[in-house]
C-alpha cells in the first residue's frame, strides 16, 4: 500500500494486520457517522429539487455540493486506523503514517496528539473527552493516568476498551500498549524507516474534490 499523495506507507502491505488486511481497526466518533448520514440525506433531498427545476440556480446548487463535500471532509472523512505495524491518521486533506517505534509520545489535549521526530500529528478523527484527564508524559498527566488506571483495575471505572467511543485518552493508551508491545516482538527483520518528509502527505483526492467544489462554487456565482 502506498500513502495517498506518494511515498510507501510504513504499514507494509503483504504482512496479516496490515491496513488493507485483517487485524486493522479504524476509529471515528460514532456520531460523526450520524452526522454525516443526515447532513447527506438533507443535502441529497435539497439537492434533487435545485436540479430538477427548469430555471434552477446554479448558485444553490454549487452551494449544497460544496457543503456536502465540506461534510465529508471534515466529518466522516477523520479517522485513525491502527495495524499491528503502526498507525494511519486520516486528516481532511492529508495523510499521516508512523510506525510504533518512531513515536515519541503521545498526547490528549483537545484531540489525539502523536509526536515523532521532533514534530507533532494531529488526529483530527479522535477528539478528546474533556470529561476525562488529558493523557500524555508530564508530571500531572502522568499521575491523572496512573489514577484511572487504578481506578480500571479496582472496578470503579470501566476499562477502556469497554467504552462505546474513539476519545483521545482511550486510543492514546491503547497507542502506548501498542508500542510498549511492539518493543518485545521478536524482529524478523529491521523495522522499515519511512524518509524524512513522507511521514505526513497529501490525499491527492481529497484535495481535488475540495478544489473542484470551490471552483465550481465560484463558477457559480461570477459566470452561470
Amino acid at each position: 500500500m502506498t500513502m495517498s499523495g506518494g511515498g510507501p506507507s510504513p504499514i507494509d502491505p503483504q504482512r496479516p494486520g496490515s491496513a488493507d488486511g485483517a487485524g486493522t481497526a479504524t476509529l471515528r466518533p460514532a456520531s460523526s457517522v450520524a452526522v454525516g448520514a443526515v447532513g447527506a440525506l438533507a443535502g441529497v433531498a435539497l439537492l434533487v429539487p435545485a436540479l430538477a427545476t427548469p430555471d434552477r440556480d446554479w448558485v444553490v446548487v454549487a452551494s449544497i455540493v460544496l457543503a456536502l463535500v465540506l461534510l465529508w471532509l471534515f466529518v466522516v472523512r477523520p479517522r485513525a486506523q491502527l495495524s499491528p505495524d503502526g498507525i494511519r491518521l486520516v486528516n481532511p486533506l492529508r495523510v499521516v503514517d508512523l510506525t510504533w517505534p518512531a513515536i515519541e509520545e503521545v498526547r490528549s489535549r483537545w484531540a489525539l496528539e502523536l509526536l515523532s521526530a521532533g514534530r507533532r500529528y494531529t488526529a483530527w478523527g479522535v477528539p478528546a473527552d474533556p470529561g476525562r484527564p488529558q493523557h500524555g508524559r508530564s508530571t500531572l498527566a502522568s499521575a491523572s493516568n496512573a489514577v484511572t488506571t487504578h481506578a480500571v483495575e479496582a472496578g470503579t471505572v470501566r476499562p477502556a476498551e469497554h467504552r462505546p467511543k474513539a476519545e483521545a485518552q482511550t486510543v492514546a493508551a491503547e497507542i502506548e500498549r501498542r508500542i510498549a508491545a511492539d518493543r518485545l516482538r521478536p524482529r524478523e527483520r529491521p523495522s522499515p524507516v519511512v524518509p524524512p518528509g513522507r511521514v505526513q502527505s497529501w490525499d491527492g483526492f481529497a484535495v481535488a474534490l475540495l478544489v473542484g467544489a470551490v471552483a465550481f462554487f465560484v463558477v457559480a456565482v461570477l459566470v452561470l
